[in-house]
């Protein structure tokens, strides 16, 4: 009971059904009006004749018997027997001539002249309360002719009646009928049509929510007609939807994974600000800096050790290293450059500006001798490292368009070069630029001047700690 209220009450909630209503209602309006009209003017002429009919009856008493009367005496007491019931409103007795003979009430429009060549003539008043009637007694043996006025002012009061009777019958078949044919169709049509939308609605949240067995109010009950193939259509374009939705989530998917796998690589090759300037398109990517900390660093003997130890193990026992190293970069947010064999280059203050770019270096440095000295401890060999650091000014950038890497430039690379180069084992040669900075944080050991190639007599220091506060 009250899902079926709960249907009505949508049904007359429902734009179209009243839009529906409407039309209905109007054209079945439409529809009795056009039958009205015909009907109305019928019965105005059912009720003229009916006032006639009683008339003619009198004017052929009157007439048939006007002629058996032989003296004016007779003819005027038969004139003056003319019953004036309540539709009469006067009349008159004329002979062939038009010789008024006698007369009684109101003066009718017509004359003798009217009916000289027809049996009878009729007019009404331009107000339509009066009908004038005249005879001819031609017609049954009689020279005279009769004329009758008739009131008829009471088939205006009829016709009023009739045309509200019928108004009202009207509304009332007009609101039966729309009634009915609303319940029909809201059955047949208009509740499918909103449990349709109700689906429809239902799609937007399934789709948003990404649930795939969805059960449609529109196809509870089975349909075999039009709307049962709309609503079948519109099953399957819902699971087509979701199918190709499904698709191309996992596409996307893949696609993402896809690429969080590049930007993995490229952020793996490149600092995560050079390779957004690389894909927002710039070609050529070189910065100036003014001063930054360059780091090289080499393992002694490792050529030597490569000679003994079979190659993968060779590779992963370097892998193991520089992984170690790696993590000692992103601890202390520098910047790996690149391995060349058993060489490791790092870099701090660039490509974001850091101002204790030296110190992060120094640090890491210490670290590395630390690593070193463990695998040598767990292995068994003897590691060792040999580092070299400067400080000053380079260029950093990206060139060519095939395995690109991010690399350095500039005389400030070249001395950190030399200072790995011309080092001692187990320990980590500065340049003057570095120690100048480092001084007052770290202890130093004065190795005094030394020949560098390229550049001649250079003072340098071995950096041995740092200084705890």
């Amino acid at each position: 009971m009250e899902e079926r209220s709960q249907a009505l009450l949508s049904l007359a909630k429902a734009k179209l059904s009243r839009r529906i209503t409407f039309w209905i209602f109007i054209s079945i309006v439409v529809i009795e009006a056009i039958i009205l009209v015909p009907s109305y003017f019928r019965r105005e002429q059912e009720l003229i004749n009916q006032v006639e009919e009683v008339s003619a009856i009198q004017a052929r008493f009157f007439l048939q018997t006007s002629k058996l009367m032989k003296t004016e005496s007779e003819f005027t007491d038969l004139a003056k027997s003319i019953k004036q019931d309540t539709n009469i409103a006067g009349w008159a007795v004329e002979d062939a001539k038009g010789q008024r003979l006698a007369q009684m009430g109101e003066i009718a429009l017509l004359s003798a002249a009217d009916v000289r060549d027809k049996p009878i003539a009729r007019i009404r008043s331009a107000d339509g309360n009066r009908y004038d009637v005249a005879w001819n007694g031609n017609q049954v043996g009689s020279e005279y002719v009769l004329i009758v006025r008739h009131n008829v002012e009471f088939i205006q009061q009829e016709l009023v009646t009739f045309v509200w009777r019928i108004i009202g019958l009207v509304a009332i078949i007009s609101l039966f009928v729309t009634a009915s044919t609303l319940v029909i169709l809201g059955a047949i049509v208009i509740l499918p049509i909103l449990k349709l939308r109700e689906d429809l609605e239902l799609v937007a949240d399934s789709i948003s929510q990404e649930q795939i067995n969805v059960q449609f109010h529109s196809m509870l009950a089975p349909r075999t007609d039009e709307l049962g193939d709309v609503m079948a259509a519109f099953n399957q374009m819902y699971a087509r939807i979701i199918k190709e939705i499904s698709e191309r989530k996992r596409a996307e998917a893949t696609i993402q994974k896809e690429k969080d796998t590049s930007e993995h690589l490229l952020l793996n090759i490149l600092p995560y600000a050079i390779a957004d300037r690389l894909k927002q398109g710039e070609k050529i990517i070189a910065d100036g800096f003014n001063e930054a900390t360059v780091l090289f660093a080499d393992i002694v003997s490792f050529t030597e050790l490569s000679a003994k130890v079979p190659p993968v193990k060779l590779v992963c026992l370097l892998n193991e290293i520089f992984s170690e190293f790696d993590g000692l970069a992103e601890k202390y947010g520098l910047e790996k450059i690149k391995t060349i064999g058993d060489a490791y280059m790092v870099v701090g203050g660039l490509p974001m500006f850091r101002p204790d770019h030296a110190e992060a270096i120094a640090d890491m440095a210490l670290d590395m001798q630390k690593v070193i000295g463990r695998f040598a401890s767990d292995l068994g060999e003897p590691f060792k490292i040999r580092i070299g650091i400067n400080t000053g000014p380079v260029v950093a950038g990206v060139i060519g368009i095939k395995k690109f890497i991010y690399d350095l430039w500039g005389d400030a690379v070249n001395v950190a070069s030399r200072m790995e180069s011309h080092g001692l084992a187990d320990h980590i040669q500065v340049s003057g630029s570095t120690y100048v900075i480092l001084k007052n944080k770290y202890n130093f050991a004065d190795r005094g001047k030394i020949m560098i190639k390229g550049k001649g007599e250079m003072q340098t220091y071995f950096l041995i700690n740092k200084i705890i506060n």
